[in-house]
Formats: structure tokens, sequence, C-alpha cells
């Protein structure tokens, strides 16, 4: 009988061939599909403002983070499953790059297009949510949860941000690892869904997310109610404070510099080093 999972090993090896897949897709393709990316992550992280935005009261802080990264889990689901590319996951191609089968020019130009690709459907969720007039749910509460959330991260120091960027890409590197290894769908979506919420359960940094997440929270507080609440929730913060300029360099710099450390490093390093060097399967043609 078939086995239905690859062995560690015989995954790591499949990555050096995906990377090379991935590095040569058109431009136009690239886009697209890292447009879709940003979309599904920004879809979950919508279910989960809208899910979690009066949890607090009733549960507390953990379970409701707990259900939070239970909702969110839909979104690397979307990503690999249903497929598109996801700037985060595409730090595995540094596989590829130290096992020399893709140059350093391949591997920075994929993630720059799927960075941009990844951004813009982030954006387009932003235009859809503030269209749909759903923040203006539960008399604004849930458009108040979407600025209370964004708010918070784009007051985490450098260090705050880029550490917790490198356990959320730690757990999301793994996810792809675990899909890649499965060879059945209910095995792919588990294996997706159980590190997604246990970055987002913890309280770690995914920078796709925080590209829809604190641009909604910067369009949202310009509406004047949701702005009231807020407020009146948090009489203590200054939302002047909370800028794009405050979203990129408080949190998607540091957030995107820590995913690459551990995705690229602690997941894709590692990997190669235990599965991929030395052996003849993966050597550059």
């Amino acid at each position: 009988m078939a086995k239905n999972f690859l062995t560690p090993a015989e995954t790591a090896q499949s990555f050096i061939g995906i990377g090379d897949y991935k590095t040569k897709m058109p431009v136009s393709k690239i886009l697209v599909s890292s447009f879709l990316a940003g979309a599904y992550i920004a879809f979950a992280a919508q279910l989960m403002t809208t899910v979690t935005h009066d949890m607090v009261g009733y549960f507390g802080v953990g379970f409701s983070s707990f259900i939070g990264g239970c909702v969110f889990g839909i979104a690397l689901v979307l990503v690999l499953v249903a497929g598109s590319d996801l700037f985060t996951g595409n730090c595995l191609l540094s596989m590829g790059w130290l096992n020399g089968n893709l140059t350093s020019r391949q591997v920075l130009n994929n993630w720059t297009l799927v960075y941009i690709g990844n951004f813009i459907g982030s954006i387009f969720l932003v235009w859809m949510m503030f269209t749909s007039d759903i923040w203006s749910g539960h008399g604004s509460q849930i458009g108040a949860h979407a600025v209370a959330i964004a708010y918070k991260k784009a007051q985490l120091s450098f260090w705050e941000a880029f550490t917790r960027g490198m356990g959320c890409n730690w757990f999301v590197c793994l996810a792809v690892v675990i899909v890649a290894a499965g060879q059945d769908t209910m095995g792919k979506i588990l294996g997706a869904w159980f590190p997604v919420m246990a970055f987002i359960a913890s309280g770690f940094e995914h920078c796709v997310a925080n590209m829809f997440i604190l641009p909604a929270g910067l369009v949202a507080k310009m509406d004047p109610a949701i702005a009231n609440v807020v407020m009146s929730n948090h009489p203590t913060w200054d939302l002047s404070s909370f800028t794009f300029y405050t979203f990129v360099v408080n949190n998607l710099i540091p957030v995107t510099l820590g995913n690459i450390v551990s995705g690229a490093v602690l997941v894709g390093g590692i990997y190669w080093f235990l599965y991929v060097k030395g052996t003849k399967q993966a050597a550059p043609q």
C-alpha cells in the first residue's frame, strides 16, 4: 500500500525542484499568484477580526487568541492547497540557493515580485472591507477591533517585531514542509492549519497578514464612529501616532526581516543541511 506522506528527507529534496519551478514562472503569473495569496491571507485576517471582536470580555485573552488562530488557519489552507505564492513560504527558496541550483538574483527577484503581489492583494481586500461597510457592524465594534489590533502592532519595538516575525515564519515554513510531505488532501489541510493556529495564538507577526491588518486599521480609524468607539475603549491611546510611517518602520520592515531569518535559515537552511547537503540526487544540473 502506498504511503500517504513523504519522509523529511524526501520532502527536503522536493523543495529543490519546487524552487526551480517557482523562479522560472513568468512575471505575470508570479504577480497574479501572489496577488491571490495576499488576498487569501487578508480574508483570514478579516475573519479573525470579526470572530474575535467581542470575545475577550466573555472568554478572556488566551482562549480568544486560540479561537483567532483557529479561524485564521484557513489562510494557509487556501494558499497551499488551493494554490498561490506567499512571500513567507517562498523564503524556503534558500534551499535551492544553498544547493547551488538557484542564484541570488533569482531568489531576490522572486521574493520582490511575490512581496509586491502579496501587498496588492492585501490592499485590494482593504478596499473590499471598506466598501462593504462590514467594519460598522455591532455598533462599529468590528471596525474598532480592527483598529485596536493594528494600533498595538504599530507600537512594537524593532526587536519585539523582529523576533515575533521569526517565531511566525518558523511555524509557517514548517506548515509548508508538512503540506509538501502530505500526499492526500486532508493531510495537507491539517498540516497547513495546526502551525498557523499556533503562531496566531502565540502572538507572532506575519508580514503579509500585517499588509492587510495595519492598513485596514489606518483606513478604519478615519471613520469618526469607529474612532469614537476605539477611544471610549482605550482613552489613553493617541490614534494620531498610528500612521503609514509607523506601519512600515515599526512593523512591516522588522517583521519581514524576522520572517526571512526564520524561513530561510531556521527552516530552509537547517533542512537543507540535514537532508540535502552532500546528496547526489539534488546536485545542480
